[in-house]
């Protein structure tokens, strides 16, 4: 069992053998649950032998849902159907459910306790802990949010058997970014087992538990994203302009993969990386974003300049970007948004992808 440290509250991250053994806890009164609808669909049984029907809210777990115009008819669901002050809020999904309701359970009653069963290998690899929430308000992503950990987090890979292979590489995204952070070594351990993991999926639950204990550093050393938490965004800036431009048609963690090669490839520009690096960084990375590296050839430039315009790290004149002098060797670095990074990221797209 791993426990997170957080300024608000401790909690655990416990593990359960399946679904149904994860969601009996919460059969007592008072408890509400957010549900993924297709989540549900598949597991619509355990749901139903063993919580209320009445205190299930189904919910698409789309950007478009992930708004601050769509979720009021969530407050006004559970306040309607009893939720209070001293009850708990159930987030069964992935991220997208997962922002939804950690920032509801922040502001409802100033505070309401949720509990979280993440179901995507994203979730569960990477934005489970950590506190924060983040909501679209009209075309500015993750604009809006909180700080506002889970009181517990139950973690389960049997579900990992009906995600499609596109939602395990997307996982793997963020699994890989975090041990780049690290060493050499942890990156080619884990690239080695990644290298068979479609037909030896029982590799995932040690590289989940690697990739929390990584971010779990992070996380308690900066829970409110002030310092060296900062380096979590290695790929970020890149890879939200990229979901953006092409209207989220890259899953976000296969984003973040092109997002890495992109901060790859633009320190290899400014030099404080070889071009040798980033082209065996581009070798190994290929296998987890190919094909989606070519829908970015289908978007008007425009489009990612401005969406990396809008995040919410820039200065007046320049991005921050996270940037890499190897491998565990990231750190945040001013890059001019005219002179350089449009360039760059053109060169990016015209030559590698």
């Amino acid at each position: 069992m791993l426990t997170i440290q957080s300024k608000s509250h401790p909690y655990a991250v416990e593990e359960f053998v399946d679904l149904k053994s994860a969601l009996t806890p919460f059969s007592r009164p008072g408890v509400f649950c957010l549900a993924d609808k297709q989540v549900y669909s598949l597991y619509e049984k355990d749901f139903t032998d063993t919580l209320p029907a009445e205190r299930i809210l189904q919910v698409e777990a789309t950007e478009q849902q992930k708004s601050f115009e769509s979720i009021a008819p969530l407050f006004v669901w559970l306040l309607k159907n009893g939720l209070k002050r001293d009850g708990v809020l159930l987030v069964v999904g992935g991220g997208v459910l997962q922002d939804i309701g950690c920032f509801i359970a922040s502001v409802l009653f100033r505070g309401v306790r949720w509990e979280l069963i993440p179901t995507t290998l994203l979730a569960q690899c990477d934005s489970c802990i950590g506190s924060k929430s983040s909501i679209n308000i009209h075309s500015y992503k993750n604009q809006i949010g909180t700080f506002y950990p889970p009181h517990r987090v139950c973690m389960t890979y049997s579900v990992l058997k009906t995600l499609p292979w596109d939602e395990i590489r997307s996982g793997l995204g963020e699994a890989i970014k975090l041990h780049l952070l690290t060493s050499e070594t942890a990156f080619v351990e884990l690239m080695k087992d990644l290298s068979s993991v479609k037909e030896n999926p029982q590799v995932l639950p040690k590289w989940v538990a690697s990739s929390l204990e990584i971010k779990k550093v992070y996380i308690e050393q900066d829970e409110f994203d002030k310092g060296i938490r900062n380096i979590l965004n290695y790929g970020h800036t890149f890879g939200h302009a990229y979901e953006s431009a092409t209207h989220y048609g890259i899953p976000h963690g296969i984003a973040v993969s092109l997002g890495m090669l992109t901060a790859t490839y633009v320190s290899s520009r400014l030099g404080l990386v070889t071009l040798e690096h980033f082209q065996q960084l581009k070798t190994q990375l290929q296998p987890w974003y190919t094909p989606y590296e070519k829908e970015l050839k289908k978007v008007n430039l425009e489009e990612i300049y401005s969406a990396i315009k809008m995040d919410k790290k820039n200065t007046k004149d320049s991005v921050n970007c996270i940037l890499t002098k190897g491998f565990g060797a990231m750190e945040k670095t001013p890059v001019h948004m005219e002179n350089q990074l449009k360039p760059m990221i053109r060169d990016f797209i015209q030559e590698h992808c």
